[in-house]
């Protein structure tokens, strides 16, 4: 998967960009706030229709933009030969996606034209930060490649604030408990085990191949092994975690130990959390919010026998975040036949040589590559000739150093 081509128009500090894209390599080299990152960002919204700094789209606007809006375009093209125009134009008032010039209704029917994964020195939150970030890394990820889990989960979300906001009334003496409250559950409960099953079964891919890259970063030192912690379950207070290791399943709940994948399998999960709901329904009332589901469970994250979210070196939390994004660009490749672009967003600065080398190593022709960075020499050895570089200055980009 490629970019050709991409036009940028009022997109944070870059008023009017068209750039014409390398197949492999693109080193954006400027110094610190003169757009650089704007230019990744913009490619992360394209594939993804949000940001990865920022929750409100009005901050993506240029200030200076008198239109109320930004607009960014790209042609891509795919291994099929296939090439198809995309673009996404936000106002304070609406956001408009089109395909080949062509209005798109739904973001399910946008997600996944363009896949890409991004990596910047953020992402180490994705190991020490709060579950809902690691919740985010696989949503993000699945729904690029699954476009009906993406409706899923957009289904889930908007059930989750009917029956809380239902909670709340009920706390308030506005409304009482009854019929309308267990349809919410029912839908809560039936939905949200979908996301569960289908979040273990990427679990379940993701674990092998972030073993497989953790020992290739440390020199077969460390071992990594990922579980899928529920909320709910046989052993909730603590989380029921998921993982086919046997050292990692000893005291785990047994409605997952033995997760398949099967329908009955995911009805298991449904019955389980519909019953962890309506046992807690006094203290969901009495906090106003629901307690369980697929929004409050989390990644395990083991290495060597301990919890590197906890205990890991800040040293050790980097690689996992490395391994973790590298896996995440070779499960898009097993699942859509061909590498996502890769934006690496100032982290060479970040890694140490070992690192920064494996980085290179995967790299190579087979994926197309955007890195930011404000030293050229960090660059040097993996792109020596000037046609890889784009300079930026005052969201102004051209060609070269």
């Amino acid at each position: 998967m490629l970019v050709e081509r991409a036009y940028l128009k009022d997109y944070r500090n870059l008023k009017a960009v068209l750039l014409d894209f390398n197949s492999d390599l693109n080193i954006i080299l400027g110094a610190n706030g003169q757009g650089k990152t704007n230019l990744l960002e913009a490619l992360y919204y394209l594939s993804t229709g949000k940001s990865h700094r920022t929750s409100r789209d009005t901050e993506l606007i240029n200030k200076d933009d008198e239109a109320d809006k930004f607009v960014v375009q790209a042609r891509i093209r795919k291994k099929e030969e296939l090439v198809e125009k995309l673009a996404v134009a936000v106002s304070s008032r609406e956001k408009i996606y089109r395909v080949n010039d062509e209005k798109v209704e739904r973001m399910a029917d946008f997600l996944g034209r363009l896949n890409a994964v991004i990596f910047s020195p953020e992402d180490l939150k994705l190991v020490k930060g709060s579950p809902s970030q690691r919740r985010d890394f696989l949503d993000t990820e699945v729904s690029q490649v699954s476009p009906t889990y993406y409706e899923e989960l957009k289904r889930y979300e908007k059930i989750l604030r009917q029956r809380n906001n239902l909670l709340k009334d009920i706390r308030a003496g506005r409304r009482k408990r009854g019929e309308v409250l267990t349809v919410f559950t029912e839908e809560l409960t039936r939905t949200g085990s979908k996301i569960i099953a289908k979040r273990l079964e990427v679990v379940e891919k993701l674990k092998i191949l972030a073993r497989l890259q953790q020992r290739k970063l440390t020199g077969n030192q460390e071992n990594l092994k990922i579980a899928y912690e529920l909320s709910f379950g046989e052993s909730s207070t603590s989380k029921s975690s998921f993982s086919s290791n046997s050292s990692a399943d000893a005291g785990n709940s047994s409605l997952l130990a033995d997760f398949q994948g099967k329908e009955e399998d995911r009805k298991a999960l449904e019955r389980a959390f519909r019953q962890e709901l309506n046992s807690n329904l006094d203290s969901e009332i009495e906090r106003g919010y629901t307690q369980a589901g697929p929004h409050r469970d989390d990644l395990a994250l083991t290495l060597n026998d301990f919890d590197v979210r906890k205990f890991g070196s800040q040293g050790q939390q980097r690689t996992v975040a490395l391994a973790l994004k590298i896996s995440e660009l070779e499960f898009m490749k097993s699942e859509q036949g061909e590498y996502p672009v890769l934006l690496l967003d100032d982290v060479f600065s970040e890694l140490d040589s070992l690192r920064r080398q494996a980085v290179v190593d995967l790299i190579g022709s087979r994926i197309q590559t955007f890195i930011t960075t404000t030293d050229r020499e960090l660059v040097r050895d993996i792109a020596p000739e000037e046609e890889y570089y784009f300079q930026v200055e005052q969201g102004q980009i051209s060609r070269g150093w």
